[in-house]
């Protein structure tokens, strides 16, 4: 399989956070190992992925810092980034961003060690990876990390509330795991959750009921069968009780499904903790996409997330950084700031000879006034 060097050669129109203005005068070098010459629907959004990374030197370099760009096609397998890492160009980058297949992790992982490379990890979610390597980012928490999060907000925002599990008759690993938060963090707290399946007729539901209070809804599953579910079963049911008031607490694919059940989203309260989120209605938001589609003739995928918003908002975090700190950058990751377009990033340090985690997590609150708020972020 061949590899590559891409060079960037494109100038593209500025797209940077407001809250960035201080002129950088520094130099990066930046590498991207990602499997872009794949003729697939995975292999698309790792383009898309790189144009938005693209996007992020533009706006850097307009403030006056010096970027060069080596992306290398990755192949897939342990054998390309081995063969891959024996002649590559990355031994004088800053930092590198990849990979995406876990198997060429370890690779790629000691290739950054040996030669004080930061490397970027955008795709997986296994904190393993970060053991051992001071320099390694990881930028998706596991998912018990974000729950435990997203447990803490529900009791946040609910703290005497009445909260019911409904049983869907689907097993799904993300919506047990939630649900084992949920009652950890409630039981830490005193608060008494009640469980039913959703296959209950209307009395034993409204038997868990309480007519003074939110009741706030949890489903034992993340996919859209369970949630067409749960409304499927809410909207008579609220409809002939209008003594009950609901809030429903969901998970990130809730975004996914939105344009399905945007307006039930709204009618029953719904909160949604995610580690990403897209305002269609944000200005900064709708002229990064116009630009992105003039610069790549097309628009970006809509997906969830949106790859080439993910690759600016990463691209600019580390660049930026970079630019300004230089060495220090890590010693100055509790002050970086920056305002995402939709993907915001705290990084922790995991232990004195670890890498960094990002935590950041946020709630989405799909009002019943039929409005859509950020209500809680981890890092404010």
């Amino acid at each position: 399989m061949a590899k590559r060097t891409f060079i960037l050669l494109l100038s593209l129109m500025l797209i940077a956070p407001a809250s960035y203005g201080q002129p950088l005068t520094h130099k990066v070098r930046m590498g991207v190992v990602l499997p872009l010459k794949e003729k697939t629907s995975r292999g698309a959004k790792m383009v898309e992925f790189y144009q938005g990374l693209l996007m992020a030197v533009d706006s850097v370099k307009r403030m006056g810092l010096s970027v060069e760009v080596t992306a290398l096609h990755s192949g897939s397998s342990a054998a390309a980034m081995d063969s891959l890492l024996m002649k590559s160009p990355l031994g004088q980058c800053d930092v590198i961003f990849g990979p995406l297949d876990v198997a060429q992790l370890p690779a790629l992982a000691d290739y950054c060690d040996l030669r004080g490379i930061r490397l970027v990890v955008p795709f997986s979610t296994l904190a393993t990876q970060v053991h051992g390597h001071q320099l390694h980012y990881l930028v998706n928490a596991p998912r018990h990390e974000v729950q435990k999060q997203a447990a803490w907000f529900a009791q946040a925002v609910f703290p005497d509330e009445n909260f019911v599990i409904l049983e869907s008759n689907e097993k799904n690993d993300e919506g047990a795991s939630l649900i084992e938060r949920v009652r950890t963090e409630m039981d830490s707290h005193g608060v008494y959750v009640k469980q039913i399946n959703i296959s209950v007729d209307d009395s034993a539901f409204e038997a868990v009921l309480d007519p003074n209070k939110m009741n706030v809804l949890f489903i034992n599953s993340s996919t859209l069968s369970a949630l067409n579910a749960l409304l499927n079963k809410l909207r008579p049911f609220a409809a002939q009780h209008p003594q009950f008031r609901f809030s429903l607490y969901g998970y990130p694919a809730w975004q996914t499904y939105a344009a399905q059940t945007l307006s039930d989203l709204y009618r029953f309260d719904t909160y949604i903790y995610t580690s990403f989120y897209r305002d269609p209605n944000d200005k900064c938001v709708l002229h990064f996409e116009q630009r992105f589609k003039n610069n790549f003739g097309r628009p970006m995928a809509q997906t969830f997330p949106r790859y080439g918003l993910f690759g600016f908002d990463l691209g600019y975090y580390f660049l930026y950084g970079l630019g300004k700190y230089g060495d220090q950058f890590e010693a100055n990751l509790n002050i970086m700031s920056c305002d995402p377009l939709q993907h915001a990033m705290d990084f922790e340090s995991q232990g004195e000879s670890d890498g960094y985690i990002n935590q950041f997590v946020e709630l989405v609150h799909y009002a019943n006034y039929q409005a859509t708020e950020i209500l809680y972020r981890n890092n404010e």
